[in-house]
């Protein structure tokens, strides 16, 4: 009887030990960096097309340039330039937007796609727009060649022309 138990603990322990290894090894082996920053952007360029079929109804297409400064542990494209190309359908100032964005200190080079919506609420100054959505890193170049990963973004306009927006996320560099 001991040695029918001592098998089937030594089965069950092995088998613990092989799938924490199919687990756990490949997300050692790729570990995922944490980032965050926080950019301000300026407008550089902006189309926009009234829809017409109702009020307030807008689609823009706009180029913004600016610095993300790190605020996380991992400096992460410190005191870099950003760039962000960018496209938004609202209706009196709410609805989706969209883009790409592209962080860049010298050869390296890391490309996210971005999406999430805008909201636009009244403030005693005038209209307030705020927007916030998910990001995604697509690809890269130099030391972050093979970038993948996730994260959030979240900010506001603080005039006509610039915004400035915190996000957070992580990545890897598959092999």
């Amino acid at each position: 009887m001991y040695l029918l138990t001592f098998k089937r603990s030594m089965t069950l322990f092995i088998c613990v030990v092989v799938v924490f290894a199919i687990g756990v090894l490949p997300s050692v082996a790729q570990a995922q960096t944490k980032v965050s920053g926080k950019m301000t952007m300026t407008l550089i360029q902006r189309d926009t097309v009234a829809i017409g079929d109702m009020e307030g109804h807008v689609f823009y297409l706009t180029t913004y340039e600016g610095t993300n400064v790190s605020t996380g542990a991992n400096k992460f494209m410190d005191d870099t330039e950003h760039a962000n190309v960018s496209f938004a359908d609202l209706i009196k100032g709410n609805g989706p937007h969209q883009g790409y964005g592209e962080f860049s200190q010298e050869s390296d080079k890391a490309f996210m796609k971005w999406q999430g919506r805008i909201t636009t609420v009244s403030g005693k100054d005038g209209p307030i727009m705020a927007f916030e959505g998910t990001i995604s890193w697509i690809s890269g170049t130099g030391q972050f060649e093979n970038i993948q990963g996730n994260g959030t973004y979240k900010g506001q306009f603080i005039s006509k022309t610039t915004y400035t927006v915190d996000w957070e996320g992580e990545y890897t560099l598959k092999k």
